[in-house]
């Protein structure tokens, strides 16, 4: 077969992944209430289904996107695949909480196989003139599962039992699996380098009991020792982590891409963003399924209008960039997603659902609108030497910021329960009394990740008013 017909092949498999990805994400989200009921957890610990993988994802990224560069990306791509077909299988069949979990965390090690390779693969597959469009393709492609996901998750939910959500996504990750193994290329042998293992060491001890800590600390209390010690522990870790990273020749992360204010704030503000939209992800879909008393399928639908804004703002997001200030589209995107957050914080038992999809538009329209000048200014702020690591980078970061997200959602929310309700609340369940103290929750909750959603605002403006509006270029690839 030609190159020009592999690259899209190859092309195929990396698109297949995500639209995965974006599958599982959503789906998942929609059916942790039934969950919760199905395997008699807790909505509190509901979450972990979701934030093992995320904290797995975080933790992992830098690791296996090194060992790519060193030993071979499509390798270490194709391996993942094969570890996240499994593990997607294995969800489908477990009858218990913990070992759905274990899945998660699995799940998660393949899939960060495939994330911190994806990038590095597509830019050595095409030709420079054609690097631009592909890499466009591949971003966009998750936004296609997230449109699916609510809808087919909410079918299955009510109308079959939660494991499907997994064992659908099998066929779909084997047919990508065959056509990796049948048509990705051969790496191009790399020079031997000692890997970082002390660095992967701290790095994990860093990442992991930070959000870890934040995740239980509602429930064992910010006090606690439990909570206090993996706070310390994470402190202590990042020091040491950053102080030998210095001085290491081949470095497990390089900090000098950090040093370009543009590839830094870029990060930063996307890390934030994601943060606040994993509150709408965790909270609305017991708001709907809980204060609303809506049915799964029907709470489905609801959930793909953010995606399917996502889908048609995008393309736009992309045409304006190129013909306007980038920057400052990022800082427009950033403040409808704002505005939309603060709107969704109003929100009551007794609210019209209309009010509640206007809402989710506002914020999913400044999700869209942000994203493509976001990633052109990472992109761009990068010299092709430093893409993959930059990409791997902003990748951990980025699923740091929804570990957080899940994690800080779920401690305001039962945190702001216990005290309307005065005494510990980690579950909520409606018609038992609940629901007042959960509309304050929520709001509350929702308050917080506008709070946050301005410190990205900031950020950015600071570096507009900095670069005088003019940093951002489109990379010629």
């Amino acid at each position: 077969m030609n190159s020009g017909k592999r690259k899209w092949l190859i092309l195929t498999v990396i698109v297949i992944k995500m639209i995965i990805d974006g599958l599982d994400l959503s789906m998942l989200n929609i059916a942790l209430p039934v969950i919760r009921t199905s395997l008699s957890v807790t909505s509190g610990a509901v979450v972990w289904a979701v934030s093992a993988y995320t904290i797995t994802v975080s933790a992992t990224v830098l690791f296996f996107g090194r060992l790519g560069d060193m030993i071979g990306k499509a390798k270490f791509y194709k391996i993942g695949l094969a570890i996240y077909t499994m593990s997607t299988l294995f969800g489908g069949i477990v009858n218990s909480f913990p070992l759905l979990v274990a899945a998660r965390i699995v799940q998660a090690l393949g899939a960060s196989c495939t994330m911190a390779n994806s990038q590095g693969i597509i830019v050595t597959a095409f030709p420079q003139e054609q690097r631009g469009r592909a890499i466009g393709i591949y971003g966009g492609a998750m936004s296609i599962g997230a449109l699916a996901g609510p809808t087919v998750g909410g079918f299955i939910v009510a109308n079959m039992h939660w494991q499907y959500i997994f064992l659908l996504n099998v066929p779909i990750a084997v047919i990508a699996l065959v056509l990796g193994l049948r048509f990705f290329p051969k790496d191009i042998p790399v020079e031997k380098e000692k890997l970082d293992y002390p660095g992967v060491f701290i790095y994990a001890l860093a990442v992991i009991p930070l959000l870890y800590s934040l995740q239980v600390g509602f429930a064992a209390g910010y006090g606690s020792i439990q909570f206090l010690s993996g706070i310390a522990v994470s402190i202590i870790a990042l020091t040491f982590f950053i102080i030998a990273q210095r001085r290491k020749t081949a470095p497990l992360l390089d900090l000098s891409i950090f040093r370009n204010p543009l590839y830094s704030v870029g990060v930063f503000s996307a890390s934030v963003l994601f943060l606040s939209n994993m509150f709408r992800n965790i909270i609305i879909p017991f708001y709907m399924q809980g204060a609303l008393g809506m049915p799964p399928d029907r709470a489905g639908l609801y959930m793909s209008i953010s995606p399917i804004v996502l889908l048609l703002v995008t393309p736009l997001s992309g045409f304006l960039t190129d013909r306007f200030n980038g920057e400052h589209l990022t800082i427009i995107g950033q403040v409808f997603n704002l505005a939309g957050t603060l709107l969704i914080s109003t929100l009551k038992k007794s609210s019209n659902v209309i009010m509640l999809v206007v809402y989710l538009c506002i914020a999913s329209f400044g999700t869209a609108l942000f994203q493509a000048p976001n990633n052109t200014l990472i992109i761009s702020s990068l010299p092709m030497n430093k893409l993959g690591i930059g990409g791997a980078s902003s990748m951990a970061i980025r699923n740091i910021g929804m570990a957080l997200g899940i994690a800080l959602a779920t401690a305001v929310l039962y945190g702001s329960m216990s005290n309307f309700l005065g005494y510990p609340v980690t579950d909520y369940i409606s018609g038992i009394g609940q629901d007042d103290a959960f509309i304050f929750g929520m709001r509350n909750a929702f308050c917080a990740a506008a709070v946050f959603c301005l410190f990205g605002i900031i950020a950015s403006i600071v570096s507009a008013k900095k670069h005088g509006g003019g940093a951002l270029k489109t990379r010629e690839f």
